[in-house]
């Protein structure tokens, strides 16, 4: 097919005078010399005649490739390729007449280690010894490393795939299998069928000694046959995904109103995977935490998470597969989209998750953040350099994305909205589309002109903050743009955003059904009593509140109002501990809204609870007084829940009772809880000193209780915590040890966590875990920070192909670091390193660092009066 149109003529795209149809080819990899040899025939129209035709290629050695026109074949003169542009030219010495063609290549690839196009994984088998499979990684732009191709995601053709595998080991790809063929005793080509039309990005295949369960759909026509795959040994931790598959995908092929479109779909385990999963069509990867789950030994946390993963990648099956962005700048389309529907298939699974609040809590705080930064970028963003792709794979185009869809669900009734979307497939379906496709699909459906609505919220950077007054009985709201550097300028505050209101209960004088507020500014007549903005918390803003309001909104709390219902009492905690960060309010404020909580008991609001106040004590850690003051505040806080709720996971207790244990515990041991540090230590020693204790650390409080025992202790805690690392079966297991691990005290103990991440024992994409809790961690933050400059060179070496481990690397140390200094340092640091890769990981962390810094000197004096005064 052609390639529409491009909107921005800086992309580096390749030219349109030849485009391919249909691919057929051929994969032969090596598991032991790490290679890979490769032969691809490609149809081709040829749109024009052309002596030369460009295709992406990178790090793949062209042996010979030659064109063939009605019979005729035409060798290349020449090969030339372009580093920057991942392309090679092929020359020809006479002109390619216009009209059909095949293009044949002979190639070589390596089969690498950087989770990147057609790469390796190790693992251990049960002997102890490594052994490798082979998977690919192909989304933004890794297509082009493991075959030669038009790599962008409006260049749809069509696949035959074969590959080429030792026998006894198990080959997969998007489609199944058409036939095994064995070609010598050694060898079996496995053909499998040819794909519908589709984007390069998402042609998979996999090669291992793999095993699986299957279960098949029973309420689509046409039956789909579901398998997790996993390596040896592992495929019971698979059954809950299994269970969940079938579910999922007859929920969506009934709300999409289109069934899925092919016959199976599989979904494997990968060791090594950089991100959390990918939306293959019908072969769907995994990082194996995001897929496996076993009751017994997991923790709980990890259930929802497989659950959200599984659901967001089988939502791509639809929205992005079927109909695939034009190009990158709609990334949002796949992946905001694929949240919140992925969020809704949860919720519909699983009604008593309390799922769409744990997203307001998570997932809209996560997009709110990161827009309140002048280092953000709009939904809708540019992108002309694929070199630039990874960077937007964020919060913004995850979190900000999906929140700003619910808001318009909401807007328009999740029922239209829905009507909407099924329009919006049928009309795009294998084909490409962009977001204003996607409004004029809602705007036919609802008869609203939904761009008026929308185009603020995607296209223009930021979100609104709504600035409440009280006066003579009148309350007036103003939007401005919300900076948590709370240094607006009038040229960052010339956006006028539709924000629904949601005022609670709705004034009389506000006609708008939906409360939309279209002006900078609004009044109304006071309610009697409390009231609220933003009822539910589906509108993506900030609301504050005059001190005067907070009173009556915490009674309303405390009293167990109707008027705050979870959401709300979340979303309050949220915008008003942010507002307090930003000095749009003070920090006493939002801990004078605290106190109200003191009959809270749900596990969503006590998570984000948890998180603000442990925030103020971390990022004041310097400041003995205030770190100490809130610590015994939180102390305060949490002591009834300690109480309540102990240490032990009664049979059959609901899933959300087990989650909230493990928040309140973990905020009582970083606040020093005496009774939690104490039970602690006593389970960690009965834990270690017999192997049939398992019960003793339920496995959803086991990186607390770990936490909790390094914080206080020494070698002999350390010791044993990193012996479990070593040892534990599973990754979700080695995953809460490296958590863990970052709460050493001693520099010696922290020097050797820091040079674990670097080790062989750890997986590169799992690096974060341990950067997570160093950084968390106040005695490890500064060394941490001076780890990553001494290593620079190899962490970027190491992560050169990473989706965004690198920005991490960056982002991770600093987020909780207050020191005024390291601002200048980190600056001069990177100034004369190549930053284009992470650019904006490395702005986001510098102006975090402002945030942060500002807070503390503004926040210090009054904080410490706050505390005294409430004998903390």
């Amino acid at each position: 097919m052609c390639n529409k149109g491009h909107s921005n003529p800086n992309r580096v795209v390749l030219p349109t005078n030849v485009t391919p149809s249909h691919y057929t080819l051929t994969i032969t990899p090596d598991l032991k010399a790490f290679t890979f040899g490769g032969y691809v025939e490609i149809d081709l129209n040829i749109h024009e005649p052309t002596k030369t035709i460009q295709i992406n290629t990178k790090e793949l050695t062209l042996h010979w490739a030659r064109v063939e026109i009605d019979g005729k074949t035409h060798e290349t003169t020449s090969t030339s390729y372009d580093d920057h542009r991942e392309t090679t030219t092929l020359t020809f010495e006479s002109e390619l007449p216009k009209g059909a063609a095949i293009l044949s290549i002979n190639f070589d690839g390596i089969l690498n280690d950087k989770m990147a196009g057609f790469y390796r994984s190790s693992y251990k088998d049960t002997e102890g010894n490594t052994q490798y499979m082979g998977v690919t990684q192909f989304e933004a732009t890794s297509c082009r490393m493991a075959f030669p191709c038009w790599d962008e995601p409006a260049v749809k053709a069509t696949f035959s795939i074969k590959l080429k595998v030792p026998t006894g080991l198990v080959a997969l790809s998007n489609m199944p299998v058409e036939s095994i063929t064995a070609v010598e005793p050694e060898e079996m080509t496995y053909h499998f069928e040819k794909t519908p039309i589709m984007s390069t990005y998402l042609v998979a295949w996999a090669v291992g000694d793999f095993e699986y369960v299957e279960t098949t759909t029973t309420k689509l026509e046409n039956p789909v046959t579901c398998r997790v795959y996993t390596l040896p040994g592992l495929k019971e931790q698979g059954r809950f995904a299994l269970e969940i598959t079938p579910r999922i995908l007859e929920y969506f092929s009934e709300i999409f109103g289109t069934a899925y479109p092919l016959p199976k779909l599989d979904q494997i385990a990968v060791p090594d995977f950089d991100m959390g999963a990918m939306e293959n069509w019908g072969l769907v990867t995994y990082r194996t935490v995001a897929l496996l789950f076993d009751e017994k030994t997991s923790d709980l946390r990890f259930k929802e998470q497989v659950a959200a993963t599984v659901a967001h990648e089988i939502a791509h099956q639809w929205f992005g597969n079927l109909v695939t962005m034009e190009w990158w700048d709609h990334l949002w389309l796949n992946e905001g989209f694929a949240t919140w529907v992925g969020t809704l298939a949860v919720d519909h699974l699983f009604p008593n998750w309390d799922t769409w609040s744990t997203f307001v809590t998570l997932d809209m705080q996560r997009g709110i953040t990161l827009d309140s930064l002048r280092s953000s970028h709009p939904i809708e963003v540019p992108v002309a350099d694929p070199h630039d792709i990874h960077q937007i794979f964020d919060a913004i185009s995850y979190s900000k994305g999906a929140s700003v869809i619910r808001m318009l669900s909401n807007w328009l009734t999740v029922d239209v909205f829905l009507a909407g979307i099924r329009r919006y497939l049928k009309k795009h379906a294998y084909e490409n589309a962009t977001t204003d496709d996607l409004w004029n699909a809602l705007s036919d459906e609802s008869k609203i002109d939904v761009r008026q609505f929308m185009n603020t919220w995607t296209r223009v950077i930021g979100v609104p903050i709504l600035n409440v007054t009280e006066a003579e009985g009148v309350v007036t709201v103003e939007q401005h743009r919300y900076l948590s550097t709370n240094d607006v300028k009038a040229e960052d505050d010339e956006t006028i955003w539709w924000v629904p209101l949601g005022v609670s209960p709705k004034p009389a004088s506000i006609v708008d059904a939906n409360q939309t507020l279209k002006t900078r500014s609004l009044t109304f007549d006071a309610p009697e009593g409390a009231y609220l903005f933003n009822k539910d918390y589906s509108g993506v803003f900030r609301t504050n509140y005059p001190a005067s309001a907070i009173p009556g909104i915490g009674q309303a709390i405390l009293d167990g109002s109707d008027l705050v219902g979870l959401n709300d009492r979340a979303g309050l905690v949220a915008d008003i501990s942010s507002l307090a960060k930003s000095g749009h309010t003070s920090t006493s404020t939002f801990l004078d809204l605290v106190q109200y909580y003191k009959n809270e008991e749900t596990y969503v609001v006590w998570e984000l609870l948890s998180q603000r106040v442990g925030e103020i004590s971390s990022i004041f850690t310097e400041n003995t007084r205030i770190n100490q003051g809130v610590k015994h505040f939180q102390r305060t806080l949490v002591d009834r829940m300690v109480q309540k709720l102990g240490w032990e996971f009664p049979e059959g207790e609901d899933y959300l009772t087990g989650r909230l244990r493990n928040v309140i515990l973990r905020s009582a041991g970083r606040a020093g809880h005496e009774a939690t540090v104490a039970e602690a230590k006593r389970r960690f020693a009965l834990f270690v000193s017999d192997a049939n204790q398992d019960s003793i650390l339920h496995p959803s409080i086991r990186q607390t209780a770990f936490e909790i025992v390094l914080s206080q202790g020494g070698e002999d805690e350390f010791r044993q915590v990193l012996k479990y690392f070593h040892n534990a079966p599973k990754q979700d297991q080695q995953v809460i040890a490296l958590l863990a691990l970052g709460f050493v005290q001693q520099p010696e103990l922290i020097a050797e966590v820091q040079a674990l991440a670097l080790s062989g024992s750890v997986r590169s994409q799992d690096i974060t875990y341990l950067l997570a809790g160093l950084a968390t961690n106040p005695t490890s933050r500064r060394a941490t920070w001076d780890w990553v400059k001494n290593n620079w060179s190899v962490l970027g070496q190491r992560y050169s192909t990473s989706m965004g481990l690198l920005g991490h690397c960056v982002k991770l140390p600093l987020a909780l670091s207050s020191d005024v200094a390291l601002i200048k340092e980190v600056k001069e640091f990177f100034a004369d390193k190549d930053t284009k890769d992470f650019q904006r990981a490395l702005d986001q962390a510098i102006e975090g660092l402002e945030v942060n810094s500002a807070w503390v000197a503004r926040e210090e004096e009054a904080l410490s009066e706050w505390l005294s005064a409430n004998k903390y």
